[in-house]
């Protein structure tokens, strides 16, 4: 787990510093080393958090044995063992044990397709240093991060915005129009806030031609809508309920088995939920030196729950004690660090529960998510939509006699009564909203999945299970964005098994009835957890940590709306703030507070330190 930074382009005459200036706001993400390298169109950086070969032969920048290509790296190749065997099989030379050394040899030898091959979380740049060419990717579901622009220097790349925004010309200039995006979905799918930045998307690939930004090109190489297999779909579904659950048990024990690969000690993250203590269970059995984490959080503490894993398993674990006082202190930073508003108020937690890891040793900690986007954990996102859709079909007859008995005696046809009707909004305003806040991007990725699973005759399945794939770009993305920021902010590398690419693609070919039930979710997630887990562990109510955390910070009062960047940018104003918090203060207060802040720091240059002794003290 590391930073990257470069820059390729005729530029401006001091690189070096442009380049030192784009590390220094990356130190947090690789404090072990820092690798520079300046030849031709190429100023190449890298901050290392040492974590797979700390030897000093695995430094980056790395060099190809011939000299000619340069790699900057971000994350783990959980395959590296395996396709180095099969690269060396081939005649491949290595001078190292690092998966970074794999990375560099797999692309000279199969070029893109390299990628299908890679088991992992990545981002990475290859710099052909003789041809001036560029190729950059970024892993399937965007857990590791790569944002770019174009600059006086040439095209910029960076593994966070700030790194970005330290050498741009001019402060950077929040997008208006995102504004919709950000207070419907509370994130903006495409990460691209502001002007001229912009983030390579999941399972996407860069490339660019003789040092030139003009030849710049982006195209995908992974696409959600292709986990799911339609013979393995069948296969699957022909087996018993239990050869189903042995088989999930086998795909997620090797996915541990894999991202506990490390040169350094690994710790768990155990909430106390379901996802996050089998993982646990599994680390812990495959690797009993595994330490293990838990925030206890003082008006939502889950202790209890992670004290009866811990007796389960009879292991130890450390515990963090969050206060609401102690929230606060890391809020502002928090935002700073997530390169966003935080749609999500975890990052603090996250941060808080990293660095006592870190104190104690460790560098890499394995994390729960993915399993409620691949699994059907989302009571609200699927459980509630499937029994919709399931009604809706039944009673599809009973609303039609409905809406012609209206119609006969009111000359009125009702298509769909809603509740938000206005008066002079003759469409309805979720489907322009729809089309307008992401440019439809949502409703297409959608229709792609819902396509991918033409192979389900009931309509309700088909619908149900097209979100699930769809959540792999859309929903998980903020998840992920908000780990990789919080758990890099204290140094740590933050695994999740759970969005290894064979436990995706297993999840996507289940059946839609080993995922939910009318009455319960995650069912065979729950049902291979009472083989590991304590029962009152696996049965017990899920609860978010949401509205604690929204109490806390509007307990910051609105002070920093007065004559803030919402209302001076022309974005909100100070009465349209206040009431979109009295409307909905558990959905808005996080993104309004969140995004005042973060136009504060990112757009006007106040810093994190500043804004915390003014509003927090």
């Amino acid at each position: 787990m590391c930073g990257i930074a470069g820059c390729v382009g005729p530029g401006a005459s001091d690189r070096e510093a442009t380049l030192a200036a784009m590390l220094e706001q990356l130190t947090h993400r690789g404090p072990d080393h820092r690798g520079t390298l300046l030849q031709g169109a190429f100023a190449l950086g890298h901050q290392r958090l040492s974590i797979i070969d700390i030897s000093a032969a695995a430094h980056q920048p790395m060099l190809s044995a011939d000299g000619r290509h340069a790699l900057v790296y971000n994350g783990e190749l959980y395959n590296y063992r395996e396709l180095r065997t099969e690269l060396a099989a081939a005649g491949v030379g290595f001078r190292t044990d690092s998966d970074t050394e794999v990375v560099l040899a797999a692309w000279r030898h199969w070029g893109t397709d390299c990628l299908r091959r890679f088991n992992g979380m990545f981002a990475f740049a290859i710099a052909d240093l003789a041809s001036g060419n560029l190729f950059a990717a970024r892993d399937r579901f965007g857990i590791k991060p790569l944002h770019y622009a174009v600059t006086a220097e040439g095209l910029c790349f960076a593994s966070e915005v700030k790194a970005l925004t330290a050498v741009l010309p001019a402060a950077p200039v929040f997008r208006r129009e995102k504004l919709a995006e950000l207070l419907l979905y509370r994130e903006a799918i495409r990460q691209d806030l502001l002007e001229g930045i912009h983030a390579l998307e999941p399972g996407h690939l860069l490339t660019l031609s003789g040092g030139e930004p003009a030849t710049l090109e982006v195209e995908r190489w992974f696409y959600v809508a292709d986990l799911p297999e339609r013979a393995r779909a069948a296969a699957l579904a022909d087996l018993s309920d239990e050869a189903r659950l042995d088989t999930l048990e086998q795909v997620l024990r090797d996915s541990v088995e894999r991202h506990l690969v490390s040169d350094v000690p690994v710790g768990s993250l155990c909430s106390g939920g379901v996802d996050s203590s089998l993982m646990t269970a599994f680390a812990c059995r495959l690797r009993p030196d595994v330490s293990v984490y838990h925030v206890d959080i003082a008006d939502h503490s889950e202790r209890r729950w992670a004290e009866q894993v811990a007796r389960h398993l009879d292991i130890d674990i450390h515990y963090y004690r969050l206060t609401r006082e102690r929230y606060l202190a890391g809020y502002i930073a928090a935002i700073w660090y997530n390169d966003a508003p935080l749609t999500h108020p975890q990052n603090v937690p996250i941060e808080r529960v990293s660095a006592l890891a870190r104190e104690h040793g460790c560098k890499v900690l394995l994390a729960g998510e993915g399993a409620d986007e691949g699994f059907g954990g989302y009571d609200w996102r699927y459980r509630c939509r499937w029994n919709w859709l399931r009604l809706a079909r039944r009673t599809g007859l009973l609303a039609k006699l409905y809406r012609k008995g209206v119609f006969a005696l009111t000359g009125l046809w009702l298509t769909r009564p809603r509740d938000d009707f206005l008066f002079r909004a003759w469409a309805n305003p979720a489907d322009v909203l729809e089309q307008v806040a992401d440019g439809g991007f949502r409703a297409a990725l959608e229709h792609d999945c819902r396509a991918a699973y033409d192979f389900i005759d009931a309509a309700a399945d088909r619908e149900v299970q097209a979100a699930m794939a769809a959540d792999y770009r859309d929903y998980i993305g903020a998840i992920v964005h908000q780990q990789d920021r919080a758990s890099m902010q204290a140094g740590i590398e933050s695994r999740v098994p759970f969005l290894d690419i064979e436990v995706a693609r297993l999840a996507a070919s289940l059946p839609l009835a080993d995922k939910l039930t009318r009455r319960e979710s995650k069912r065979l997630i729950k049902a291979l957890a009472r083989r590991h887990l304590p029962r009152t562990v696996v049965e017990r109510t899920k609860v978010g940590f949401a509205s604690p955390a929204a109490d806390y910070v509007r307990s910051l009062g609105d002070a920093c709306f007065v004559d803030g960047f919402l209302a001076r940018e022309g974005v909100l104003s100070l009465a349209e703030t206040r009431r979109l918090l009295a409307r909905d203060p558990g959905n808005f207060t996080h993104m309004l507070y969140g995004l005042e802040l973060w136009g504060r720091m990112f757009c006007w240059g106040e810093t994190p330190a500043a804004l915390s002794a003014r509003y927090i003290g």
